[in-house]
């Protein structure tokens, strides 16, 4: 009886072990130990079917509900090592990006202005290492420009992984040698995606674990656990999505988190759930409108038929609903919007509002009467959003809004006078 509950709880506490390892990006220890939880976890089941104690002391709804939280964090090992690749693959993207605009304005330049430039550089690093000279003497403190190269250094720490950080000979060190996990540690890689097959590989096993999980965590008697396994369902769509050069694919994979959400939303009762479903038309109303941006980009590579175009101001009004129905969903019960909104709330308003406006303006109008409509209506929403910034300054300063704010503030001053030139050109 001991054997089976220390086993149990061993190969839990072993499986949450590994969610530390995860927010240290330390994905090869997080997957041995998640391996490690499996493989233990699977050879109590298999003991339990010929103990004489299988009757009184083995107790099979623990292990079951064991399994689907070991399945669990597997998902979340999924669904964070394909956000992290997600964020490196963006921070490389975005370093070739300034590599090659200074490699074109370095070619551009005339020579004349770069020897001058480097003449005026060593002027500049001769004055600041006599101005250094100057304070090592006064104050005995370490130069500034050694104080940069160390920040430089914290700063590149920051960027790597915990892998990076530890010698490898230390990693075997965190390697608990007495179970065989070598079968469960080959479902996923313990490494950050380069490629779309990585991310694919990573993605399959994802969805695996979330349909192992729900066996256990079902709709009926676990709605919260239920939830949050299919939001990380559609987690692993979206990231997946990324790595993915054909639009029309990334397409597909945001409709199918569109029906995840969907068939999970409707169902909820709102004055129980009303803060999960406020979650979940949220993300429906940026997974829309993310796939507005799709069609849109594909529809500049290729002719667009009218039939076409009518699915795109369909999608463009389903995404407006959803953001909505969020904005709906923070009434009281007296149908009243609260005057001032909770701090967890007050920025995805702000964005909904702004996206909202953002999406009349791509629809695709009949006629000029209907396009000064949805224009119209675009101001409002972008006036919505800054009324209750302004309103509000001193709980917005730390919201990180400042971008959403200041586009919103130039569409407003400009859609007027948009408006007025169109009335102009149909008079």
């Amino acid at each position: 009886k001991q054997w089976y509950q220390r086993r149990v709880r061993g190969s839990l506490n072993c499986a949450t072990l590994s969610q530390y390892y995860v927010t240290m990006n330390n994905y090869v220890s997080a997957r041995h130990t998640l391996a490690c939880a499996s493989s233990v976890l699977s050879n109590v089941q298999e003991s339990s079917e010929n103990s004489q104690y299988s009757d009184e002391s083995y107790d099979n709804e623990k292990i079951l509900k064991t399994r689907a939280d070991i399945e669990r964090c597997w998902i979340k090992f999924c669904v964070n090592l394909l956000k992290d690749s997600v964020a490196d693959l963006e921070a490389s993207d975005l370093s070739d990006k300034v590599s090659k605009i200074t490699e074109m304005k370095n070619t551009f330049e005339d020579e004349e202005d770069k020897a001058e430039e480097l003449e005026e550089k060593k002027e500049e690093e001769e004055e600041k290492k006599e101005d250094e000279k100057i304070e090592d003497l006064e104050a005995g403190e370490k130069t500034s420009e050694k104080t940069a190269e160390e920040e430089e250094e914290e700063e590149l720490k920051k960027r790597k992984t915990f892998s990076d950080l530890v010698d490898i000979e230390d990693l075997e060190l965190l390697r608990i040698t007495n179970v065989e996990s070598g079968q469960y540690e080959e479902l996923v890689p313990g490494e950050l995606c380069k490629t779309y097959e990585d991310a694919r590989k990573v993605f399959k096993a994802g969805s695996k674990f979330v349909e192992n999980a729900v066996k256990h965590y079902t709709f009926d008697g676990y709605v919260t656990d239920y939830a949050e396994i299919k939001q990380d369902l559609s987690s692993l769509y979206k990231n997946l999505a990324v790595f993915d050069t054909d639009e029309s694919r990334k397409c597909k994979m945001h409709k199918r988190r569109v029906d995840t959400l969907t068939e999970l939303v409707s169902p909820l009762n709102i004055q129980h759930f009303r803060q999960l479903c406020r979650q979940l038309r949220f993300e429906l109303g940026e997974v829309k409108n993310t796939m507005v941006s799709l069609k849109y980009s594909i529809a500049a590579e290729m002719p667009v038929d009218q039939q076409n175009w009518k699915k795109i101001n369909n999608l463009c009004f389903g995404a407006i609903q959803e953001f909505e129905n969020f904005c709906d969903l923070l009434r009281d019960p007296n149908d009243k919007f609260p005057e001032t909104l909770s701090n967890e709330t007050v920025r995805p308003y702000v964005v909904s509002q702004i996206y909202i406006a953002r999406l009349y303006g791509k629809f695709r109008p009949a006629d000029t009467a209907q396009k000064l409509v949805f224009l119209a209506k675009a101001e409002t929403h972008f006036k919505k959003a800054l009324e209750y910034y302004d309103g509000h300054l001193n709980q917005c300063r730390n919201m990180d809004l400042k971008e959403e704010i200041d586009v919103a503030r130039e569409m407003a001053h400009f859609l007027p006078r948009k408006m007025e030139r169109i009335r102009q050109m149909g008079n």
